[in-house]
Parts: C-alpha cells; sequence; structure tokens
C-alpha cells in the first residue's frame, strides 16, 4: 500500500496561484474536510480512514470557489498565501515580546548544509542567535520556540500564578511549551498549559487565555454556567478573545 503524499496541490480560480495543501488522515473523520487555518495560515485536507486520497482530492477541487473565498477572507494581509512545504524560512531583524514590552534582537549566521540548527539566548545584549540552514524551516522553527520558551516560561509562570492567587487557588502544576492548535489547555486534574507564543502577545490578551484557563478549575467545560463565570472574572473577555484572532494572525510565520 502506497503512503499517503503529504501534500496536493490544488488549482484556484480567479488567476490565484495554486495552493499547496496538506494531507492528514484522521481515525475519527466519517466524511472529508477542507480547511483554512489562520494559524498557522495553512490548508488541511482531512480524510476518513478508509477513504482514497484520489477521492478526497475530487471532493477538495470541487470546493475551490470556497477555498479561495476563505483564503481571501482569512489572509493575514491581502494577496498572502498558505505556506507550502517549499516557502521559504524567514526570520525577522528583531522580535517584540509584547508582554513584557522588550524588543528582542535576532542575529541569523547563515550556514547552507549545515547538518544541525543551533539557537541561544543572550539576556547580556537581549539577543537570539540562530546558526544553520535557513532553508530547514521546522529545525529553525523548533529550536528557536526551545529558545522563546526558556524566555517566556518564568514571565508566564509568575503571571498566572498571580490571578491565581486573586482567586483562592492553591498550588497547581503550570507547563508553559509551544502548541500547534491551542493557546492554553486545563487538565481535569487541575495542570494548565500556556503557549510558548503568548509571549509575543499584549498583556490584556495573555490575561483573558489565562482567566479562560482558570475558569475551568470551577468549570470543565464552554456551558453557559462557564461563561457566567468568565463574564464575572473578565467582562470583556469577547473583545479580548477577537483581539486574540487578531494577534494570532500577526505573528511571524517562521514559527509557524
Amino acid at each position: 500500500m502506497q503512503p499517503d503524499p503529504e501534500y496536493i496541490m490544488l488549482e484556484l480560480p480567479d488567476g490565484m496561484p495554486p495552493v499547496c495543501c496538506t494531507v492528514r488522515r484522521s481515525l475519527k473523520a466519517k466524511r472529508f474536510f477542507l480547511r483554512v487555518i489562520p494559524h498557522p495560515f495553512s490548508v488541511q485536507l482531512v480524510i476518513p480512514k478508509r477513504r482514497s486520497v484520489a477521492s478526497a482530492k475530487k471532493f477538495a477541487e470541487s470546493k475551490v470557489s470556497w477555498l479561495a473565498d476563505t483564503i481571501r477572507r482569512l489572509a493575514p494581509e491581502p494577496g498572502v498565501m498558505p505556506r507550502g512545504p517549499d516557502a521559504p524560512c524567514r526570520i525577522p531583524p528583531e522580535l517584540e515580546l509584547r508582554l513584557t514590552g522588550e524588543r528582542i534582537q535576532i542575529v541569523v549566521e547563515e550556514a547552507p548544509g549545515a547538518d544541525a540548527v543551533r539557537c541561544w539566548y543572550d539576556p547580556l545584549f537581549k539577543r537570539i542567535a540562530v546558526q544553520g540552514d535557513p532553508a530547514d524551516r521546522k529545525a529553525c522553527a523548533r529550536v528557536f520556540l526551545s529558545v522563546l520558551t526558556q524566555i517566556a516560561e518564568p514571565v508566564l509562570a509568575a503571571r498566572i500564578r498571580a490571578h491565581a492567587a486573586n482567586l483562592g487557588f492553591a498550588d497547581f502544576r503550570v507547563l508553559v511549551h509551544p502548541q500547534r492548535s491551542r493557546w492554553g489547555s486545563c487538565s481535569a486534574t487541575g495542570k494548565v498549559t500556556l503557549n510558548t507564543l503568548l509571549i509575543l502577545f499584549p498583556p490584556e490578551v495573555v490575561d483573558y487565555v489565562i482567566l479562560h484557563e482558570l475558569c475551568h478549575k470551577y468549570e470543565m467545560n464552554h456551558s453557559e454556567r462557564f461563561k457566567q463565570r468568565m463574564d464575572g472574572l473578565c467582562p470583556d473577555w469577547q473583545e479580548r478573545d477577537a483581539l486574540l484572532k487578531k494577534c494570532a494572525k500577526e505573528l511571524p510565520d517562521f514559527l509557524l
């Protein structure tokens, strides 16, 4: 049996360039599902376990008009297309840590063909150095996020513990690490996980995410009672949620 391809290309109407679509097989899905993901900006085709990629591609091709409209609506900037597997890694010269108000300089030492990508943080000069092949996008993002987590972990952990103390919560476990699809989570055991990338968001957005997760210590769902709790803890939480989505679209694409 041939392995599934990682990507398929879809031709779009109205003169738009072809889009690279990530293929993902799901054990739970009961039908084909095509979606545009704002974070990271990409297109994903979900295939049920026993359906063929060929039939999934035909389904996707029947949805190209919807796909083109959705890409235009969700693009971080006009004309921006979802990233494909060969998109270059564009590392900016600096990164703003909006939560703390700091700016971190990024120094890239390119080494095409290098076996590994290295990354380290210089706290004295507020500088992150990246050394390696920038064409290796996944490795660049992985090592950079590892260093960014070292910076973000004490800041985010201190912030959530301060909010928890105000709400009367006792000690609980806090984890900070990169996540692909969540800004935070709260387990049934009370462990709270926060996304490393929150360090790049403004305080009002970070506090909203933190209060959202702490609210799950009262209600482990998103029921009306949960929303009432949020109304009490953070009356403008819906506006902050909209700002969170806006900030997510502005994240540097090399981290996604």
